[in-house]
C-alpha cells in the first residue's frame, strides 16, 4: 500500500511538472526572430493583438557588462526589422502584450516638482 501512494505522488508531481513546462513553452508563442539570406534580423508576431517584445543581443567576445537590449511594439500579424548587424546571438527575452492607451505609467508620478 505505501508503493502506491508513493506513485501516485511522483504521478502527480509529474502532471504538475509537465504542466509547468507547456505553460513555459506557451510564453513566447507570438514572437519569433527570424534571419533572411543576407543577415538581417526580423521579429514577427504570429498573433494578432500588439506585443511588446524585448530582445537582447550578445556579441562573440562580449563578457564584460551587459548585452545590448532593445523593446519593441509590434502591432498583430506584423513585424520588426531589427538594427543588430554583424555576428552575435539574438534572443527574445520577454513578451508580454503592448500597455492600453490611458494607462497611467508605472513608476514615480510625472507632477510638478516642490509640492
Amino acid at each position: 500500500m505505501a508503493n502506491f501512494y508513493k506513485i501516485t505522488v511522483v504521478a502527480m508531481f509529474g502532471v504538475v511538472a509537465l504542466a509547468s513546462v507547456a505553460e513555459a513553452m506557451a510564453i513566447n508563442r507570438c514572437a519569433r526572430i527570424l534571419r533572411d539570406a543576407a543577415g538581417r534580423e526580423t521579429v514577427y508576431n504570429a498573433c494578432q493583438t500588439c506585443i511588446t517584445v524585448k530582445v537582447e543581443r550578445s556579441r562573440p567576445g562580449q563578457n564584460l557588462g551587459t548585452p545590448n537590449q532593445r523593446d519593441f511594439n509590434i502591432p498583430g500579424g506584423t513585424h520588426q526589422l531589427l538594427s543588430f548587424r554583424g555576428p552575435g546571438l539574438t534572443r527574445i527575452v520577454t513578451e508580454s502584450a503592448c500597455p492600453t492607451a490611458g494607462a497611467p505609467a508605472a513608476g514615480p508620478s510625472a507632477g510638478p516638482t516642490g509640492q
